[in-house]
Formats: C-alpha cells, sequence, structure tokens
C-alpha cells in the first residue's frame, strides 16, 4: 500500500491536464507553459499561463479542438491577441488567447 503513494501527486497531475468546460467541451492543456490560475467562468473557463509565445499557446488549443472534431468558423488575429469561433453540431465555442506580457490569458466559452 505503501508504494501507491508516491504515484499520487503523478496521477493527480495527468487528471489536471485536461480542464472540462461542459458535457461536450473540453480541452488540453498546454504542456510547455506554467498554469498559474484556472477560473470558471458562466458558460466557459479562465486558465492564465506563465510563456512568453502566446501564438504558440493559441495553435496547440486550436488544434486540440479541432482533434476533438470542432470545425473553426472564424478565426481572427490582433497585435497580441487571437480569437477563433468553432462549430460542433449545434454547440458553438469560441477561443481567445491574449498576451499580457507574458501572461498568457486563454478563454474557451460555450455557446454564443
Amino acid at each position: 500500500m505503501r508504494r501507491i503513494f508516491w504515484l499520487l501527486p503523478f496521477m493527480a497531475l495527468g487528471w489536471a491536464l485536461e480542464v472540462r468546460v461542459s458535457g461536450s467541451l473540453t480541452f488540453e492543456l498546454f504542456p510547455q507553459a506554467v498554469v498559474v490560475e484556472r477560473v470558471s467562468e458562466p458558460q466557459g473557463v479562465l486558465v492564465v499561463y506563465r510563456f512568453s509565445r502566446a501564438e504558440a499557446i493559441f495553435r496547440y488549443h486550436d488544434e486540440d479542438l479541432r482533434r476533438r472534431g470542432w470545425v473553426r468558423t472564424k478565426y481572427e488575429v490582433k497585435k497580441d491577441e487571437w480569437k477563433a469561433e468553432y462549430r460542433k453540431g449545434r454547440a458553438k465555442a469560441k477561443l481567445s488567447v491574449k498576451d499580457k506580457k507574458g501572461r498568457i490569458e486563454v478563454r474557451l466559452k460555450e455557446g454564443d
């Protein structure tokens, strides 16, 4: 029994790598960045990373959503901000990534 205890932190870490927004919307955390904050929001989630390349984080989450069957319907880039909208059947989702000087804010919302 004692041998299992050293595995618990690793098992908890593995469970924390996927964020569930709703029953149909989940995404995996960016593995190369440190998660500073994770906050549930109405119909979504805010994840804040400490990292220097916001576009890499956007691309990772965009690819993860599309791999899960979400179809990107809109894409927009402004200075230090990436936005995209997705559909999966009748469901809709929005992804927003903002670079705030090394503090990368990722918002994923389901619905309009």
